[in-house]
């Protein structure tokens, strides 16, 4: 029930990311707030996933748990080392795999 929650609350921030993206990187790199809000949600996937108990990561393997727990890692202590042109990489490239199979797993 517990990693049920928090691959709701992955879902949630997949969508409260879509809802504060942009079209473009320049306007990514330009609008301050999104990016912001997009990184703070960034935040709670990682640490939703990092909840996750072992058993159920190794049980759904081809979910990117790792890369997750470890982009939180470095959002939250490596603040100075953010690199926004992969975070654009990441919403661009990975997002909506990371829906379908969270999306998925719950179905």
């Amino acid at each position: 029930m517990k990693d049920e929650k928090r691959l709701q609350d992955i879902l949630d921030a997949i969508t409260a990311i879509e809802a504060y993206s942009v079209s473009s990187y320049d306007e990514f790199i330009a609008d301050h707030k999104s990016q912001d809000a997009i990184l703070y949600n960034l935040i709670i996937i990682g640490e939703a996933a990092n909840q996750i108990s072992d058993e159920f990561q190794e049980k759904h393997h081809t979910i990117p748990w790792s890369s997750m727990i470890g982009t939180r890692n470095i959002i939250v202590h490596g603040y100075d080392q953010v690199k926004l042109p992969i975070v654009w990489e990441i919403l661009q490239r990975d997002l909506d795999h990371l829906k379908l199979e969270i999306s998925r797993v719950l179905d």
